[in-house]
């Protein structure tokens, strides 16, 4: 029975991670919908917002990271399932961090190598928190072969490559946001 209590654990868990990224991004949503509006006291207090429940996401992910491994092993589907929800959450958390932070310095900043940087920057956010919140959703509905199938399908090349992108690019973007706030 302790098994069965801790591998339901880690899918109440995921489900709860699932929750919390897609509440973060539709809140990134409305910063953009207020980024559009022009309205620039709405997406300041939007963007604190949104990046306050990226950062609630990164303390549940840090929550689940730091709480103790179970007594009796976990079945190898279940131990996959669970690293899956965690390696895709961080993922998705670093997406949204990024995309929040390279939407506000879009806002802010006119050089065109920035402009175009930032851009590039949101597209691959956007494209690995997809995936990444997918897998998150994912991997607790899926039982035995098919955990397995979803691992297969997160760690491709492409997705890898993508992720690597993405943490290659935060601090540039951290940096001009940090700027272009300190401008206005």
């Amino acid at each position: 029975m302790q098994m069965d209590e801790q591998v339901f654990d880690w899918r109440e868990k995921a489900q709860h991670l699932a929750w919390k990224l897609n509440r973060a991004h539709n809140l990134i949503d409305d910063l953009g919908a207020a980024l559009n509006e022009g309205d620039e006291k709405s997406a300041q207090r939007r963007a604190e917002v949104a990046q306050n429940a990226v950062n609630s996401v990164a303390r549940a992910l840090h929550a689940m990271l730091a709480e103790p491994t179970p007594d009796s092993p976990l079945a190898e589907p279940d131990v996959v399932g669970s690293t899956l929800t965690m390696g895709g959450s961080g993922v998705a958390t670093l997406a949204l961090d990024v995309k929040v932070n390279a939407m506000m310095a879009l806002a802010a900043t006119h050089d065109k190598r920035e402009t175009d940087f930032l851009i590039g920057a949101c597209g691959d956010a956007e494209s690995a928190y997809e995936v990444a919140a997918a897998v998150v959703d994912a991997a607790p509905r899926r039982q035995g072969p098919a955990v397995m199938e979803l691992r297969r399908a997160f760690e491709t090349e492409g997705g890898i490559a993508l992720r690597e992108r993405l943490t290659k690019a935060r601090p540039r973007v951290l940096a001009i946001y940090e700027r272009t706030r300190r401008a206005a």
